[in-house]
């Protein structure tokens, strides 16, 4: 009999300590993380006035887009409730004119390319993560000068005795060309003397008769195919 208790609560023992390690064992009961607090107000896009500006070409306002580089930035944000906010706004060039719901991104001197502004709101517990973007595009002028050509002219030392030397000198006036080139042709003689500039000196000789003939072609930027490339100009050769 004293055996079948000790048997009785040795099992009891067991099953009871048992159970006692599976509950001691089992995961607790999952707890939901406290919400992330939903923001009272939040950023929808970024207005521009404009996403693409040109500088001013210097000789002529009409040629460029627009007169500044003055951007109006306006954010849409969804505020339901209406509380204040503040703006941050972080730009990757240029600079902000005024704060708040609506200011100006001056971006005079700024290198053509792309540009990006970006908008923060705090709606009064600290700065959202949650941002958005914009970009505008400066150009460089995008027009080109006006077309002016020069007047071209060919002056001479007169009548030249056969066998001496005649200048003939190109005259170039007005106009938008620069970096003049000169290239000189003659119908007889020879050029000893300042090819490829303004001026020429040509050499004839004792053989030659009736006239001699210079001309001259130029060429350079800002001259344009409409424009007189080349003229001619004689001199008399005596004997």
């Amino acid at each position: 009999m004293n055996k079948l208790f000790i048997l009785l609560l040795i099992t009891l023992f067991v099953t009871f300590g048992l159970a006692s390690n599976f509950a001691d064992t089992s995961q607790p009961a999952f707890v939901d993380p406290t919400p992330t607090p939903k923001p009272l107000a939040e950023v929808r896009w970024i207005d521009l006035d404009r996403n693409e500006v040109n500088y001013i070409c210097p000789w002529s306002n009409a040629c460029g887009k627009i007169e500044n580089l003055m951007v109006l930035v306006k954010p849409s944000v969804i505020n339901p409730k209406k509380i204040p906010l503040t703006y941050q706004y972080t730009i990757s060039s240029g600079k902000i004119i005024g704060q708040g719901a609506e200011v100006l991104w001056d971006l005079k001197g700024v290198r053509p390319g792309t540009h990006t502004i970006t908008v923060a709101i705090d709606d009064g517990r600290g700065f959202s993560s949650q941002t958005k973007s914009a970009t505008v595009e400066v150009g460089e002028c995008g027009c080109h000068p006006p077309c002016i050509c020069p007047t071209l002219s060919i002056s001479d030392s007169g009548n030249v005795k056969a066998g001496e030397t005649v200048s003939f000198k190109a005259n170039v006036i007005g106009g938008t060309v620069t970096d003049i080139t000169y290239d000189w042709t003659v119908s007889q003689g020879k050029i000893i003397e300042g090819q490829g500039t303004p001026e020429i000196k040509v050499k004839t000789s004792l053989e030659m008769t009736a006239i001699v003939t210079a001309t001259v072609e130029i060429g350079g930027a800002g001259l344009c195919t409409m424009c007189q490339r080349t003229h001619s100009e004689t001199a008399t050769i005596i004997k």
